[in-house]
């Protein structure tokens, strides 16, 4: 079943599961009510029970009808104004029903007729009665129409929002696919001993990316990812142009955070690192949990690049700091910071987000 009109379904199951509920339970609590009111003009108690539950009976009977009335005005369609005559209308035809039915009953079973006032009154109550069940079953039936409309519109932004993501991801891994692919072609020319540990980094990347399609993953998994995308790169760069280090606690390793957020950050170091870095770049990566937060930073020897505005960044990949910002809001709400420091000699990308449990069967700590 596609997937909305399954929710649809769900829907209108609990919708009227919910009116039965209430039509039952509410008729079934007005017997005892009533019954001591027609105490007054019946003191017989077993006549009075047998006349009260009756009379509910007649208008659990009635009340059906005007439910059955009412569904033929779709919620889009109405309006107080112009059906409150129609509404009214019906109520008192169910009043009328109501008491023609009920003489009857007194009539068949020889039931002592209520005073006069009684009556009067009895008549005024039931035709309350109707008119009250009929405004509550309009104003049940709109607040749920309303939180129908907040749970689609709900559904529908987790819908966009998870489009966006998948998109925002999909960027990621074309692009180190691309350069590893290129490392190992450039290394069979002139470095063939070294295709083989290229090619199975590669390979252990790709097993996490696959892996891994959720939006969020134990923190770890990347982290070693990392190391073999690093190892990709100093291959490629040579070793004496690239020097990196990745330290993480155990309990940074072990947390969930999104996937792909350490990786445009590196990327982001060795583009523009290797350009204002003198030999080698040195990069480091660090996660710790602290004080209920993630924190996660990579640094690079260099310089801070400053475009200006509107300006394109040469070989840029469209990986860039505002699009993991934008993910992070995405995943992690407002809380989430990217912050930029630039201390003498070195570029220092910040990231703290909400820590959540941690994480099980996580790859163990390296």
């Amino acid at each position: 079943m596609i997937p909305a009109l399954a929710d649809d379904a769900v829907t209108a199951h609990r919708r009227a599961r919910l009116f039965w509920s209430l039509q039952i339970g509410g008729w079934l609590l007005l017997i005892p009510i009533v019954a001591a009111i027609m105490l007054i003009g019946l003191p017989n108690p077993h006549a009075v029970v047998v006349a009260g539950a009756f009379r509910q009976v007649i208008g659990f009977a009635l009340t059906l009808g005007l439910w059955r009335l009412y569904r033929r005005w779709p919620s889009a369609e109405f309006k107080l104004g112009r059906h409150a005559v129609w509404i009214f209308l019906y109520c008192l035809l169910a009043t009328g029903a109501d008491q023609v039915l009920f003489e009857a009953f007194n009539a068949l079973f020889a039931l002592a007729p209520l005073p006069p006032i009684a009556e009067r009154g009895s008549v005024v109550m039931r035709a309350l009665l109707y008119v009250a069940w009929s405004a509550l079953y309009f104003t049940i039936r709109a607040e749920l129409d309303s939180r129908d409309q907040e749970l689609r519109l709900a559904r529908a932004e987790a819908a966009a929002r998870d489009n966006e993501l998948r998109v925002l991801r999909a960027q990621v891994n074309p692009h180190f696919l691309f350069n590893a692919l290129h490392t190992i072609v450039a290394e069979a020319e002139d470095h063939p001993e070294t295709v083989g540990e290229i090619a199975h980094a590669v390979a252990d990347y790709l097993r996490y990316s696959l892996r891994h399609g959720a939006h969020h993953a134990p923190l770890g998994d990347e982290l070693n990812a990392m190391g073999n995308y690093l190892n990709v790169e100093r291959a490629h760069l040579g070793r004496d142009r690239l020097d990196w280090h990745i330290e993480s606690s155990d309990e940074a390793r072990m947390t969930l955070a999104p996937t792909a957020l350490v990786q445009p950050l590196v990327e982001n170091a060795i583009k523009y690192g290797l350009r204002t870095s003198p030999r080698p770049l040195r990069l480091r990566v660090t996660a710790r949990v602290q004080d209920g937060e993630l924190f996660v930073a990579v640094e690079n020897t260099g310089n801070w690049i400053q475009r200006r505005p509107g300006e394109q960044a040469r070989d840029s990949t469209g990986i860039g700091l505002n699009n993991l910002r934008r993910r992070l809001v995405l995943l992690c709400g407002e809380t989430a910071r990217l912050d930029v420091h630039t201390p003498d000699g070195a570029v220092r990308i910040e990231v703290r987000l909400p820590a959540p449990p941690p994480a099980t069967g996580t790859t163990p700590p390296h």
